[in-house]
């Protein structure tokens, strides 16, 4: 198989557990410290890495402040310019905007991803309303859904339904030491039945490497999580190389503690301010 073929297959096959990450109920409340969240891992390993991880990506509670994250997914093709989705996502209050291309023109979907079907949707600039609407918000909601998973996996072991085993180290073929978390799900997230081995470089605490199983006896599908970079309050990784080569990358990305104003604009919205399209 091809691998742009494979990764087309990853693609389509993709999860994430858990969209919501709203902060304390109460904002007087001071959020948990990163030593009591590392206790709700019933693998003290698992923790260990965890704790590291987090320390070195999103120290000062980085993640927790990371309110607004603004991303272009971008996945190279064999012919032509690469597909590129753009994305506005709200955290805490769960408001996504997703822009892209569709049947020859260009799509905008403004939703909340508890109820994403309650959203609004343009082709083109104009509004779609009834089956076709639902279907466009359906598909954008799977889009921010995919997108989001290949940006911010590490950030997401927390999430409910997601069990994580300490998986031990390993060698490759390059002679790199690896500790392995392998991450599975108990019926969350659109494919569930996918599971993730998580390679942790010792050295520098990062996630660099993932392998992506379509199910637990499935050949893994590895991609090098590589160029990290700090973003406002954390780190993340640019690019996703499959055989050194970058196949999945972000060549568009923001990090914010608040949400900018226009951010969830609708397209009419943008033209009348003269906004400049991201």
């Amino acid at each position: 198989m091809k691998v742009r073929t494979r990764l087309a297959a990853l693609v389509s096959l993709m999860v994430v557990a858990g969209c919501g990450d709203a902060p304390a109920e109460d904002p007087g409340t001071p959020p948990p410290t990163l030593e009591e969240r590392a206790q709700a891992f019933d693998d003290p390993e698992v923790a260990r890495i965890w704790t590291r991880m987090m320390e070195t990506i999103a120290p000062d509670d980085g993640w927790t402040r990371a309110r607004y994250l603004e991303f272009h997914w971008a996945v190279a093709r064999d012919e032509g310019d690469p597909l590129v989705r753009e994305h506005a996502w709200d955290r805490w209050d769960g408001r996504a905007r997703v822009e892209a291309p569709a049947d020859g023109g260009r799509m905008v979907a403004i939703f909340d991803t508890d109820d994403p079907t309650a959203g609004q949707v343009w082709m083109n600039g104009e509004e779609l309303s009834g089956s076709e609407a639902e279907e466009r918000l359906q598909s954008a909601y799977r889009a921010h859904i995919n997108d989001a998973y290949w940006l911010i996996m590490p950030y997401k072991w927390e999430d409910p339904g997601v069990t994580l085993r300490y998986a031990g180290h390993q060698t490759d073929e390059e002679g790199l030491e690896w500790e392995v978390v392998e991450l599975t799900f108990d019926a969350v997230g659109l494919t569930p039945q996918n599971m993730y081995r998580a390679f942790i470089n010792p050295e520098s605490g990062r996630m660099e490497r993932w392998h992506f199983l379509s199910t637990p006896d499935a050949t893994p599908s590895p991609s090098d999580w590589t160029e990290w970079e700090r973003f406002g309050p954390i780190e993340l990784a640019v690019n996703r190389r499959v055989d050194g080569n970058p196949r999945i990358f972000f060549p568009h990305l923001r990090v914010e503690t608040e949400v900018p104003d226009g951010a969830f604009a609708p397209p009419e919205a943008e033209e009348e301010e003269g906004a400049v399209e991201l």
